[in-house]
């Protein structure tokens, strides 16, 4: 089995809104995931949309101001009123709970509720509450030489790849 390239490796370990935010996926990528959906209305429904795929550049800028402004100030009602707008009138969110021996646990997927509304953004949007919930706002990041938004590095990362540590490295001297 050939290995991908590192730099796409890496970028596989970014949750979707970051790859969206990072111009590492088009609304024809975007239906191609939501394709292998579990949920049989929102696989025809993106297998549908592939003829005419979404233009999502407008929702990408807006969604990575929306991050670059949480990663700064926190999460406010201007981006939550940010997210409900994508996905109040297109998804349903299903939730099941699961009694296990350390406790609950919360299974959430979301379907598609209407396919004539902003879906492939609602579930872009999704997807960012759901890595907020799951991991919090720490670990997203904004680098120091690039300007792209990352969180796979942990912590007390300040670069998004091993490049761009070298170029600050490389300018300081």
């Amino acid at each position: 089995m050939l290995k991908k390239p590192i730099k796409e490796r890496i970028s596989e370990r970014e949750p979707l809104f970051i790859r969206v935010i990072n111009k590492e996926l088009s609304g024809s990528d975007l239906l191609n995931v939501f394709s292998r959906s579990e949920d049989l209305y929102t696989a025809q429904s993106a297998i549908r949309a592939l003829a005419n795929p979404p233009k999502i550049e407008e929702f990408r800028v807006e969604l990575e101001e929306a991050v670059r402004d949480i990663i700064t100030t926190g999460i406010g009602d201007e981006f939550k009123a940010f997210v409900n707008h994508y996905m109040e009138p297109s998804l349903i969110e299903d939730v099941e709970r699961q009694d296990s021996q350390f406790g609950e646990n919360f299974s959430r997927t979301a379907r598609i509720l209407d396919e004539k509304q902003s879906w492939v953004q609602g579930m872009v949007c999704y997807n960012l509450c759901l890595y907020i919930k799951a991991f919090g706002l720490q670990d997203l990041k904004i680098c120091k030489t690039c300007g792209k938004v990352f969180s796979n590095k942990g912590k007390w990362a300040v670069y998004c790849s091993d490049s761009c540590k070298a170029a600050a490295k490389k300018n300081k001297i």
